[in-house]
């Protein structure tokens, strides 16, 4: 929360030379493989599958500088995995929120725009389906193609992020991010 406003009182700063992109996006989160745990109470394992999963979401970026951005990521995941859990239910689907501030680094080179990105942020389950953890720091890394000002300020965006959520069940989940979208520019200068 403090680093989006951070990015805010930054690109106001900025006036007219700052420019940004607005981006709405789809695309697949691939979680990949298993977490087995075993019931206390009746010595049966249960199996939390963690399964690939439409991903939806909003990203918004403020580039101070030519090359230099800062970049908020919101991202919507209906599905985020499934339990075989008998408890509470023979079955259950959880869906998942993903967040992060990332910083941007851009290689203008007329209309495209190849770029790589890090940063950090959080993944929490939500639904009313079983959540057997809480929200858990994540960080992110990528990189894509940016496809500026095709018709007046509307582009394509296409990005490939690898996340990496710590501590789920004592263990590291790693999961990929491919994803496309539309955005739309604004600002200053033009890349």
């Amino acid at each position: 929360m403090l680093a989006s406003i951070f990015a805010v009182i930054l690109g106001a700063s900025q006036g007219k030379a700052a420019s940004g992109q607005f981006s709405l996006y789809g695309g697949y989160l691939n979680q990949g493989g298993n977490v087995s745990l075993t019931t206390v109470s009746n010595g049966v394992t249960n199996t939390l599958h963690f399964q690939g999963s439409a991903l939806y979401g909003a990203r918004v970026e403020f580039d101070f500088h030519r090359i230099i951005g800062l970049e908020e990521n919101v991202g919507f995941s209906p599905r985020l995995f499934d339990s075989a859990f008998r408890v509470p239910a023979p079955s259950a689907d959880t869906r998942g929120f993903l967040y992060s501030t990332n910083l941007v680094l851009n290689i203008p080179l007329g209309r495209f725009v190849p770029y790589v990105t890090g940063g950090v942020g959080f993944l929490k389950p939500w639904g009313t389906g079983f959540k057997p953890f809480d929200a858990r720091f994540a960080g992110n890394y990528g990189g894509g193609l940016k496809l500026d000002r095709l018709i007046g300020p509307v582009g394509l965006r296409f990005d490939v992020r690898g996340w990496s959520v710590k501590n789920v069940f004592s263990r590291t989940l790693n999961m990929v991010e491919a994803s496309g979208g539309v955005t739309v520019s604004w600002g200053g200068h033009t890349r």
